[in-house]
C-alpha cells in the first residue's frame, strides 16, 4: 500500500500530542466529542465534514486506494466481473479492480447531497431525541466507547475485527487494541456460560492480566478495557473452560500505523434530565482517513438505556 497515506495520517496523529510529550485525545474520542457537539449545538456542517459523503473525487479515491482492510478489499474485488490471472495476488487484484470500480462506489456516495444527508441522518436524531424532551444544552457525556459486540459460534468467541494487509497476518482471530482508548465487549445470549478472560497466556486462567479492565472473567455483564502505556504488546483472550476459543490481542500506540484500518463502531453515552438518565447514540463503521475519523454508515440513536457498567452519573 502507498506509504504516502500512512505518513499523512501518521502526522495527523502526531499533531494530537502535546509540546511537552503528554497524550491528548486518542482521535477516534476527539471525534465522538466532535460528532456529539454537532448534535448539542444543531450543527449539521459540523456533522456533514465527519462523513465519508464530505469526501470530494480526489480525497475519496485517495482514501479508498490505500485503505488497510482486507474486508473492504475483497468486496470491491468480488464485484469485478472479469477473471483475475490464476497467479495475482489480493494486492495485483486490489490494484486492477480498484482502477475500474472506484468511480462506481464515488457514484455511489455522490448520490446523498448534504440535504438528504441531513434529512436522512442527522435530523431523525435530533427528532429522536425531541420525543424524550432531551434540552440537548444541558446534557452531558459520560463515555466515548468502542462497542465490541462478543458472540459464540463453532466453540469459539466471535468478535468483530478486521484484518490489514501489509500485516501478512493469516489469523483472523487476532483482536487488534489501542492504547488509551476505551473499549466496552458485550456478551450475547450465546456466550451464555461461557466465560470471557483476557490474559498474558492463551489458555491459563491463572494468568489473567487485570490493570486496566473490568469485568475480566467475571462471565456476567460487560467487559470494560482501556489499555495504557503500562500495558504489554502481546495478550491473549480465551475461555478457562473451553481450549481454542480465543485468540491474540495485539495492543498498539495510536500512532502505530502497523495495523488495520478498522470499521469501527463508536459508542457515545450521555445524560439528561433529574434524576439523571442515560441515553445512547452509536456511530457505525468509522474509519481512519488521512482527514482524520469519518464515519460512512447512518449513526443510530438508541434511546435511554439503563446506566451502562462502569458509568456514573455526574454530580
Amino acid at each position: 500500500m502507498c506509504s504516502i497515506f500512512k505518513i499523512i495520517t501518521a502526522c495527523i496523529l502526531l499533531q494530537l500530542v502535546t509540546s511537552d510529550g503528554r497524550a491528548q485525545l486518542h482521535p477516534m474520542e476527539a471525534f465522538g466529542r466532535t460528532l456529539f457537539d454537532s448534535f448539542r449545538q444543531a450543527d449539521f456542517n459540523s456533522y456533514y465534514n465527519r462523513s465519508i459523503f464530505s469526501l470530494n473525487e480526489k480525497s475519496f479515491k485517495f482514501f479508498l486506494q490505500n485503505i488497510e482492510n482486507k474486508t473492504i478489499q475483497e468486496n470491491l474485488i468480488s464485484q469485478h466481473k472479469q477473471n483475475f490471472p490464476a497467479h495475482y495476488s489480493l494486492n495485483e487484484k486490489w490494484k486492477v479492480a480498484f482502477q475500474h470500480l472506484w468511480r462506481n462506489e464515488l457514484r455511489h456516495i455522490a448520490r446523498y447531497s448534504p440535504s438528504q444527508v441531513r434529512n436522512e441522518s442527522f435530523i431523525p436524531i435530533l427528532k429522536e431525541a425531541s420525543d424524550y424532551n432531551i434540552q440537548w444544552e444541558t446534557t452531558q457525556l459520560l463515555a466515548i466507547e468502542v462497542l465490541l459486540p462478543v458472540s459464540w459460534k463453532n466453540g469459539r468467541f466471535q468478535i468483530k475485527s478486521d484484518q490489514g494487509i501489509d500485516l501478512n497476518q493469516s489469523n483472523e482471530r487476532i483482536l487488534f487494541l489501542d492504547r488509551n482508548l476505551d473499549y466496552r465487549l458485550t456478551l450475547n445470549k450465546f456466550t451464555y456460560s461461557k466465560t470471557f478472560m483476557i490474559g498474558s497466556d492463551p489458555e491459563d486462567s491463572d494468568q489473567a492480566y487485570k490493570q486496566g479492565i473490568l469485568g475480566n472473567g467475571s462471565g456476567q455483564g460487560d467487559i470494560l478495557i482501556r489499555f495504557n502505556s503500562a500495558t504489554p504488546s502481546n495478550l491473549f483472550y480465551f475461555c478457562p473452560d473451553q481450549l481454542g476459543a480465543g485468540g491474540p490481542i495485539i495492543i498498539k500506540d495510536m500512532d502505530d500505523m502497523n495495523k488495520p484500518n478498522q470499521r469501527t463502531d463508536l459508542l457515545l453515552t450521555f445524560s439528561f434530565d433529574q434524576p439523571s438518565r442515560a441515553f445512547q447514540i452509536i456511530l457505525k463503521d468509522v474509519l481512519l482517513s488521512s482527514r482524520g475519523p469519518i464515519f460512512t454508515e447512518r449513526p443510530k440513536f438508541l434511546g435511554e438505556v439503563s446506566l451502562p457498567r462502569g458509568l456514573s452519573y455526574p454530580n
